[in-house]
């Protein structure tokens, strides 16, 4: 009886202790939360809170994207490749036929997250001069059918893709596929880049509180933007429709900045000239995978998900989805009760728990590509998505954490971190179904860590 007693006191403290470990903010009650902490070098659990259930978990899903890409593509190759040819004979400083660009599905031609926007079309001015060329008779021609022709994931909901954080990806992608406008209640003051065709349906009006809402079909050019705005004016970055094209007329101009002039009709013309295509090299592999993870960016990782499978002839989001399941469970995972239905995490179906992030952190901490991917991490109160989280607390430098938020969503994955920089601990929280302010479950999930470590 005694042995009994003393085993339901032990049962009761660690349930206790165990409703002490959860995050606390307004109406938490009403939400899920889940958490799971693994020593690294034990490997056993720490902490484990409904671990096994299953999370919307917003950008987290980067984590699994970037394991994938780490494991699968080689560092030392470059992802992507953009060829700029011209077809046709060149003489007497006229391109008899046509300039073609040929997308490789870089994510990150012309961004402003990696150098100076302009380089590759000035690049591509300088090559189309070296050839001699002074003039094209016929078009300039933009391929994007490196990949099928939808952009946006079916999964995505209509309106997040409006936004720049919703920009498709396409076989040729341009300016993260996304431009700044400005509205006020007069409707819209600028544009930038400018987009031929573009219709603003703008009813947007000044009140006490802020909320701008926007709608656009992915194939269509006519975007929706309505709501209340604070100030006189409004500014914000939306999805580019057709990036292709929109690229297409800036270069034309580039060219013609240059003294060379072009055709409005394509010529027939087969067969390269003589000049050798002009290949552009895309930043490295852990390049565009830091850049995606300390920017959040959904294009970047739609891009690198993508790319498992440029060593093939299928490209679609089908073949590296199965590509990615492949790749995670030759590590040992086990995908059975996981939904994941894109790279960047913005699809509401996609489901992890996290007790397989806590899984996918400890494996890729221990295998041989265990460097790499922990620098892919941004480190709390210093860098990335995460710089003000935990800012000026003892916490600060010690966790390497990915952010992902959603409307109701919040959610944090990564490494408790040595002096050295060192993972000691797999560290995963993820709160669902908040309807409080998401600074409060922030500053709640902070409080947690600093009770934890």
């Amino acid at each position: 009886m005694k042995k009994l007693i003393l085993s339901l006191c032990a049962l009761f403290c660690m349930s206790f202790a165990g409703a002490q470990s959860i995050v606390k903010f307004s109406g938490s009650e009403a939400a899920t939360i889940g958490v799971c902490v693994v020593n690294l070098t034990t490997g056993k659990t720490m902490v484990s809170h409904n671990a096994e259930k299953v999370f919307i978990p917003a950008s987290v899903m980067k984590c699994i994207t970037s394991a994938a890409a780490v494991e699968s593509l080689d560092p030392s190759e470059i992802p992507f490749v953009t060829r700029v040819s011209a077809y046709g004979k060149i003489e007497n400083g006229v391109l008899d036929g046509n300039l073609v660009v040929t997308g490789g599905g870089d994510p990150t031609l012309g961004s402003r997250h990696l150098g100076l926007p302009s380089r590759f079309i000035d690049t591509t001015v300088d090559w189309v001069r070296g050839q001699g060329i002074d003039s094209i008779a016929g078009d300039v021609i933009v391929v994007p059918e490196l990949y099928p022709s939808l952009g946006v994931s079916p999964y995505w909901l209509l309106e997040d893709i409006a936004w720049e954080y919703g920009a498709g990806l396409y076989g040729f992608n341009w300016h993260d596929n996304s431009f700044f406008m400005k509205v006020s209640p007069d409707g819209v003051e600028s544009v930038s880049p400018e987009i031929d065709g573009l219709e603003v349906v703008c009813d947007v009006k000044k009140g006490a509180k802020g909320n701008v809402m926007a709608m656009r079909c992915e194939d269509s050019y006519r975007l929706y933007v309505y709501g209340t705005i604070t100030g006189d004016s409004y500014g914000s970055r939306y999805s580019m429709p057709y990036p292709h094209l929109v690229f297409r007329d800036i270069l034309v101009d580039a060219l013609s900045d240059k003294g060379i002039g072009c055709g409005e009709e394509s010529i027939e013309a087969d067969e390269l000239s003589s000049a050798p295509p002009m290949l552009w090299m895309s930043p490295s592999r852990d390049e565009i995978l830091r850049t995606m993870m300390f920017k959040s960016d959904n294009l970047y990782a739609e891009g690198m998900l993508r790319a498992l499978t440029l060593s093939g002839d299928d490209h679609s989001v089908e073949c590296a989805l199965a590509i990615e399941r492949g790749c995670l469970e030759t590590l040992g995972l086990n995908l059975e009760k996981m939904k994941i239905a894109d790279g960047s995490g913005l699809a509401v179906t996609n489901r992890l728990s996290p007790a397989f992030l806590a899984r996918v952190l400890t494996v890729m901490s221990k295998g041989r590509n265990a460097e790499a991917y922990k620098k892919l991490f941004p480190v709390v109160g210093k860098e990335g998505t995460v710089k003000g989280f935990l800012a000026k607390t003892r916490l600060a430098g010690r966790l390497a954490l990915k952010s992902g938020s959603m409307s109701g969503v919040l959610c944090y994955a990564g490494y408790k971190l040595d002096p050295n920089g060192r993972p000691t601990h797999a560290v995963v929280v993820m709160v669902n179904g908040f309807t409080c302010k998401g600074a409060e479950v922030r500053r709640a999930i902070g409080n947690y860590l600093l009770s934890v470590f």
